[in-house]
């Protein structure tokens, strides 16, 4: 054996060596591809089961990730889908956070009232101090706190409905006072909220008004269920309205659909006349031509075209009863044409009422600006801008210091003026491409995207004193009102719901400070 044998044998068994040792390679990296798999397998089918949430989307995307990973895609193409399922979660947790805060709030807020009420044994009130207090200071679970709390609740009830001659309804303590007057304001704002024109837009205003002078518990119920039953009312009566004109189109429609098909039918009908007379005419015509072509004389010519000009003039006489029901039938197709157009400028009419009802759906009624579901609307599309093209994105809330004082000084009138003034101003600073929006009974939110944050500053700062020198003057009293202003910007992997909330609480910061100050991050 050559030299060169035992090398290229050499290489071979090396060769064969490198490659049995990529297989064993290849081997191991596919069991803990597989294993990985069903790890990711058993935690996404875990966290889909475990995530609680009412959002559709979350639910869905958790479902196909669940089918991806089964089917095993590359996990690279999956990172997109990932990071939605990301945000949806983050999404998710805040939600949960606040329906927490907002059942912490509730727990105490409903355990405060039961002590108030009158009839419950001292033993009841002091189990739920204890609870109270306990679930203070070491943290219990909410559930824990709400299971407790119901079941004080049910015991006093028992021994409430057992004593009915000795309990009373109505407490005058400053706390039934405070949450009576919180619960009137409420719907004070639930009211501007209703864009109701007629006689349900003045029964509206009449019950606000009514409000803002104050009410008891028991007015207070009343003017709720009044409320309810106009928003049913107006509901109702938007529905009888659409159903009545879909069942005039209805009609209209089918009435020109058989008018429409009679007429195809008879000028079917009147075309195959046509030929027919036609036909006829062209056979007359030829056997005249051959009478002429075949008579010796003049008298025997006119012997044998005598009956073909009969028939010809009869034929002509048919001819002119096909032309009257033609003309006819024309009159009919312009008739039903002429009911088209008019179906058509019914539904225009119709088609521009529904257009104006959504753009006041998404108006405030009084100021005329954004309503609060509007700027969502806006601010999400703004959010996915600043996602793909990462420019500056600000969000500026307004609320106007101590505005209730107006309200009960001047009446709501003096508010409602107040409020339209100060709207136009804040908008009257602002650019084509800003969104301004009234948030809350007297809290205005503005978004500025691609705006520098010094210019935005200015601006902020601008609004305030703009603010401060409009001209009130309410039964012949000069007022000055003044506006607290609270910003933040879009940084990192914010999304909406955190820099609301990170507004939120801002501006409660900002209030306990004092009028007219302005908080920046």
């Amino acid at each position: 054996m050559s030299v060169l044998e035992q090398d290229i044998q050499s290489q071979l068994h090396n060769l064969k060596s490198q490659l049995e040792q990529a297989r064993l390679t290849q081997r191991d990296t596919s069991f803990k591809f597989k294993r990985e798999i069903q790890v990711l397998q058993r935690v996404v089918t875990s966290l889909s089961t475990t995530c609680v949430s009412d959002n559709p989307n979350l639910q869905s995307g958790l479902q196909e990730l669940k089918l991806a990973i089964e089917k095993q895609k590359d996990i690279s193409a999956l990172i997109p889908q990932l990071l939605v399922l990301e945000r949806l979660i983050k999404q998710n947790k805040v939600a949960m956070d606040s329906d927490r805060e907002k059942l912490d709030s509730q727990i105490k807020q409903t355990g405060e009232t039961l002590l108030r009420i009158a009839g419950i044994p001292s033993k009841i009130k002091r189990d739920l101090r204890d609870l109270l207090s306990f679930a203070a200071t070491n943290e219990v679970p909410l559930n824990q706190q709400a299971f407790q709390l119901l079941t004080i609740y049910e015991r006093s009830v028992k021994i409430l409905i057992s004593n009915s001659d000795s309990t009373t309804a109505i407490l005058a303590n400053d706390a039934d006072k405070e949450l009576l007057s919180r619960l009137n304001d409420e719907l004070q704002h639930l009211i501007t909220e209703l864009d109701f024109s007629g006689e349900s837009g003045e029964l509206l205003n009449d019950i606000r008004a009514k409000l803002l002078l104050g009410v008891n518990t028991h007015s207070l119920l009343e003017e709720t269920l009044r409320i309810l039953k106009l928003v049913i009312q107006g509901t109702h009566a938007e529905r009888k309205t659409s159903q009545q004109f879909l069942l005039q189109v209805n009609d209209s429609l089918a009435t020109s659909i058989k008018s429409s098909a009679q007429i195809a039918d008879q000028s079917e009908s009147y075309f195959e006349q046509r030929v027919d007379h036609s036909n006829e005419l062209e056979s007359l015509v030829s056997n005249s031509h051959n009478v002429l072509n075949q008579a010796k004389s003049i008298e025997e010519a006119q012997n044998h075209l005598s009956p073909l000009l009969s028939q010809i003039g009869s034929l002509n006489e048919r001819l002119k009863l096909v032309e009257e029901r033609e003309k006819s039938l024309l009159e009919r197709m312009k008739f039903n044409h002429c009911q088209l157009e008019a179906l058509y400028e019914t539904t225009q009419d119709y088609r521009r009422r529904l257009d104006d009802q959504a753009e006041r759906i998404q108006q405030d009624p009084l100021t005329r600006l954004f309503n609060r579901s509007a700027f969502n609307e806006r601010l999400e599309v703004e959010y996915r801008r600043w996602i793909r093209n990462q420019h500056s994105l600000r969000v500026v809330k307004f609320d106007i210091d101590s505005f209730k004082a107006i309200n009960d000084s001047f009446g709501y009138t003096a508010g409602d003026k107040a409020l339209k003034i100060i709207a136009r101003c804040i908008k009257a600073e602002l650019n084509d491409g800003d969104i301004i929006a009234r948030y809350t009974g007297e809290e205005f939110i503005v978004l500025l995207p691609e705006r520098a944050d010094q210019e935005c500053y200015e601006l902020v700062k601008n609004i305030q004193r703009q603010i401060s020198h409009l001209p009130f003057k309410f039964r012949e009293q000069q007022i000055t009102i003044t506006a607290t202003s609270v910003s933040t910007s879009f940084k990192d992997s914010d999304t909406p719901e955190e820099v609301l909330e990170r507004l939120r609480v801002m501006l409660r910061e900002a209030k306990s400070l004092g009028p007219e100050q302005i908080l920046w991050k």
